[in-house]
């Protein structure tokens, strides 16, 4: 499976993907609600390079950003913090997990 999509398109379809599947975001690119974002299954991904990471991103001009499971589990945490979480507070809670390897926390 490879499947190019925005960001935006894919927070407001989440549910639909399995967890297992690694999505992989334009190099260079910020992280904003209309970035290009491609998903791969990894598994299904023969050709590799020495560190065994699929060649296909990399020859597109993608770089890894985060698996599904991390962001469904981005999106539960925001939404257990904040329940009426609008699509672009999911976009918010991604940027930050990225920056910063954590959750926010809306309470401090």
């Amino acid at each position: 499976m490879r499947l190019t999509l925005t960001l935006e398109t894919l927070l407001s379809q989440l549910g639909s993907f399995s967890w297992h599947l690694d999505v992989y975001k334009a190099l260079d690119q910020p992280l904003s609600p209309t970035m290009s974002v491609l998903i791969i299954d990894d598994d299904l991904e023969e050709e590799r390079d020495q560190q065994d990471e699929p060649l296909y991103p990399q020859i597109q001009g993608y770089q890894y950003f985060l698996s599904i499971a991390g962001l469904q589990s981005i999106k539960a945490n925001l939404v257990q913090q904040l329940p009426n979480a609008t699509l672009y507070d999911v976009i918010h809670a991604v940027s930050y997990y990225y920056e910063n390897d954590a959750y926010m926390n809306l309470e401090s």
